[in-house]
């Protein structure tokens, strides 16, 4: 049986890219922000959120594109209300591990804010209401809050019913699974009857979406042609016209396409990552 030391001996040293080539994969590995009509629309409506200090559900499919909208709000309402020498967070975005219950709940809270973490949950609990005084919080984005603990629910609850904070609190999740939890508690449903529905791209936006992503995000040497022909027949089918799933499987293309030495992403590599996304 051929051992590892053969194997390394017979493939050799793995060759690393070029500068110019680890620069361009570096940049392809950066999450963009791109001012899509549906995202204007959605952070219109967080901003509503936000200065009526209501709450509301961020729903949508998986791989839709809510993380990055969220991502992207907290950035642009963070910029817009920071100033120097100031420690104000008015957006604190977290997302919750499956099963969580409150002693991770209120960690993923102070960690966001710099906080420390360690105590019991009644220390944590209150450190995490007195760090969203401190930073001045103005809106809690929580996103995969379907794998929030039913007992969990308790917590942002009080959360947004303190009258001393006054906070938004959004939730963020698939609509399936976000809905069904939130339906079983009449506490918290009644607390969020707002919602707003990220959804699958229409054949003309989607296009235009791959045009700008090619454009403005991905940046090669050459014209990859992927709105068009055969291209963009295979996205189609692949994403199913989900922002979240051409994202990933447009930077992984690229990104191969560049190590091989291409200067466009070349057929057969969009070809491969689609059949490896198994998606």
């Amino acid at each position: 049986m051929t051992n590892a030391i053969s194997l390394a001996k017979q493939f050799g040293v793995i060759k690393e890219p070029t500068p110019e080539v680890q620069a361009e994969i570096e940049r392809l590995s950066r999450e963009p922000y791109l001012e899509l009509d549906q995202v204007k629309r959605c952070h219109a409506w967080m901003y509503e959120l936000v200065i009526s200090r209501m709450t509301g559900l961020l729903v949508g499919d998986s791989r839709c594109g809510k993380t990055v909208t969220c991502k992207a709000f907290a950035h642009r309402y963070n910029k817009s209300r920071q100033a120097k020498g100031q420690r104000m967070k008015p957006v604190v975005y977290i997302q919750i591990p499956k099963n969580c219950g409150s002693r991770d709940f209120f960690i993923k809270i102070l960690k966001a804010l710099n906080k420390p973490s360690n105590g019991t949950i009644s220390d944590l609990r209150e450190r995490t209401l007195d760090s969203l005084a401190i930073h001045q919080v103005e809106m809690l984005i929580i996103d995969e809050a379907n794998h929030l603990k039913f007992e969990t629910f308790s917590d942002v609850r009080h959360i947004y019913d303190d009258d001393e904070l006054k906070i938004s609190v959004l939730l963020v999740g698939t609509t399936s699974r976000l809905l069904t939890v939130v339906k079983r508690d009449e506490q918290v449903i009644n607390r969020f009857l707002e919602q707003f529905e990220l959804d699958r791209l229409e054949d003309a936006q989607f296009k235009q979406m791959i045009q700008i992503w090619e454009r403005d995000v991905l940046r090669l040497p050459e014209e990859s042609k992927l709105a068009s022909g055969d291209n963009l027949k295979l996205l189609k089918q692949a994403t199913k016209k989900l922002i979240g799933r051409l994202d990933m499987i447009l930077r992984k293309a690229a990104i191969r396409s560049l190590m091989r030495g291409y200067k466009k992403v070349d057929k057969d590599v969009l070809k491969e990552v689609i059949a490896a996304s198994k998606l």
